[in-house]
């Protein structure tokens, strides 16, 4: 039976198997390195690949060849995710245990076990605590994932915040939290929002990886199997990926599960389609459910604009998606950031055909089910004379194939094209994209 070589669902936890990232990996290893002994702040969109870069980091080899070697490093990995009840004290009772395993120094890890076995503690037990593994020679490095559920949690006041503060600052003590925003932006209050906390890190975003990247994956990945794969397949899972690692591994996994059965061809390529859109569906739910109104019109402007025949006023650069959207250029940065569009050449797509085909499926009206013609004159005249744009009643004939949830999305698009190129081209744009 083939071994498939790529994963999804799970963090990657082989060091053998984990690709890319090399900048944002420097970055905090250096900080790590100086005299300092500085913090990082690790922010990415859910499912990029935080919680695998912080496995990469707490693996004895990888990090040894790093620099951050057992005799120097203790490096202690939490995982929050799903603890809404935990408090000051299971927080550091947890992380206390946890450094006792991770201390290479039997007299330091008798230390925190003594210490996580008390009724109470306070910032002096800690302090005591961290200029011991000071005076052994030994930085910790705390790796938090999931830590907006400390942040957002009420039971952690200001005092705790600081007292975290503190021991980063002078001792040897280094954070490494992951979270989907930025910290500061995950604060359950006014007061904790403002606390000095905050500005001991530095932040790294984890982006999608650039197809240099994502290609030395697959590459990788396939070496690894019996089966091998055309360069025309190779580039199929690129293409269905991007460079979102979640999504690329899935595609990958399909690849390799349908190659296995004998399936070729053009039959490969559809099978390995569909599954990638019954396992990723829910996925894009999530993603579009967490985009702005505005970040919707970005997305489904460059869809139509990717979707006409190519010249220098269809193209999906940011001059022509401004034009149709004026909050476009907002928006391509945090779209790109998260990895639902991808740029190149100065030109904009979505990640995936299979994501853009979601979209199109999601907005879009089911056979039997549009919106009568009355129904629609009625809702447009009612936004006409909202808006006061009389040359928008063409829409509909288009209104009446997109979902009634949608419409006032839509209408946004052709009522910001009408003010900077002639309506019915923004029509032409839609028809187009939904025939």
């Amino acid at each position: 039976m083939t071994t498939n070589p790529f994963t999804f669902g799970n963090p990657i936890n082989d060091a053998a198997r984990f690709y890319g990232r090399k900048q944002e990996i420097r970055q905090i290893v250096n900080r790590l390195l100086s005299s300092a002994h500085e913090s990082t702040s690790i922010v990415g969109e859910r499912r990029i690949g935080k919680t695998s870069l912080l496995y990469y980091l707490s693996n004895p080899d990888a990090a040894t060849h790093l620099g951050l070697t057992p005799n120097k490093y203790c490096i202690v990995y939490i995982d929050f995710q799903g603890l809404t009840d935990i408090t000051p004290q299971r927080f550091w009772q947890r992380v206390l245990l946890k450094m006792a395993r991770a201390s290479c120094d039997q007299e330091l890890a008798t230390r925190c076990k003594q210490l996580a076995e008390q009724n109470t503690f306070d910032l002096f037990d800690f302090e005591d605590l961290f200029a011991a593994f000071g005076d052994h020679a030994l930085n910790v490095v705390f790796l938090l994932d999931e830590f907006e559920y400390v942040t957002q949690n009420q039971k952690f006041g200001s005092d705790f915040f600081g007292g975290l503060r503190a021991l980063a600052i002078h001792y040897p003590l280094a954070l490494i939290p992951a979270t989907q925003r930025e910290l500061v932006d995950l604060c359950h209050s006014k007061e904790i929002k403002g606390s000095p906390f905050f500005n001991i890190f530095a932040n790294v975003v984890l982006r999608p990886f650039t197809r240099e990247d994502a290609a030395a994956l697959i590459e990788g990945y396939v070496t690894k199997t019996d089966i091998a794969l055309t360069p025309e397949e190779k580039g199929f899972i690129l293409n269905l990926g991007g460079g979102h690692p979640f999504f690329l591994q899935m595609a990958g996994y399909y690849m390799i599960e349908r190659k296995a059965q004998g399936l070729a061809s053009s039959s490969l390529l559809e099978r390995v389609t569909a599954d990638l859109d019954q396992q990723a569906n829910p996925h894009y739910t999530y993603l579009w459910a967490h985009c702005s109104e505005s970040e919707k019109i970005t997305l489904l402007t460059v869809m139509m604009l990717g979707q006409q025949k190519p010249s220098p006023k269809t193209e999906p650069n940011l001059e022509n998606i401004t034009k149709l959207h004026a909050r476009s250029p907002l928006d391509t940065v945090s779209l790109v950031k998260r990895g639902l569009l991808e740029e190149r050449n100065k030109s904009y797509s979505l990640f995936s055909p299979n994501f853009g085909r979601w979209i199109t499926h999601e907005i879009t009206a089911p056979a039997g089910q549009e919106e009568t013609p009355a129904n629609v004159k009625k809702w447009i005249d009612e936004w006409i004379k909202k808006e006061g744009r009389g040359l928008l009643s063409p829409a509909k004939g288009i209104l009446p194939r997109i979902k009634k949830k949608y419409w006032s999305l839509v209408m946004e698009i052709v009522k910001e094209a009408s003010i900077k190129i002639a309506f019915e081209g923004a029509y032409e744009l839609i028809k187009v994209w939904i025939r």
